[in-house]
């Protein structure tokens, strides 16, 4: 058995969520990150997704696909033996979703400006993720026991 800090590898809930999040937001990144330049990136023949589909299908799919991260956020807290973490877990994550619907449904697709400050908010959402992130019971699995001791 391979040992990482004299403990055995464990991929606990938290970890395996962690990774398929940030696999996810990454991708939703990418495809924001385009929008604000549209012109340019056909000015150079560059073909990206909001080229060839249009800017509006690619912005509501990665509005869908944060959604879908802080449903399956809420379920993955609701699984919390502690009720504190269930509350706040899934109350800040329906808070943060409706803000974020709320968000998008302002956004100008027209508008560099405006796709840009969201792309900007997205960054302040991964943020948030994390921190609801540490409340779940073995969070704390993805830090080293160092760092675990001397937040505790």
């Amino acid at each position: 058995m391979t040992h990482v800090f004299k403990r055995p590898i464990a991929f606990p809930r938290s970890q395996i969520f962690a990774i398929a999040f940030l696999g996810l937001i990454n991708i939703v990144i990418a495809q924001l990150k385009d929008l604000p330049d549209i012109e340019g990136d056909k000015k150079h023949g560059l073909k990206n997704l909001s080229i060839l589909i249009g800017p509006k299908p690619v912005f509501w799919t990665c509005v869908s696909l944060l959604e879908i991260t802080y449903g399956v956020a809420i379920m993955v807290g609701m699984s919390s033996p502690y009720l504190w973490s269930k509350i706040i877990t899934g109350v800040g994550h329906a808070i943060l979703a409706l803000f974020l619907w709320y968000q998008a449904k302002s956004v100008d697709l027209e508008s560099n400006v405006s796709t840009y400050s969201f792309y900007m908010l997205i960054w302040k959402y991964v943020q948030n993720i994390f921190s609801f992130l540490l409340l779940n019971e073995d969070a704390t699995t993805l830090l080293p026991p160092e760092l675990v001791l001397l937040l505790s």
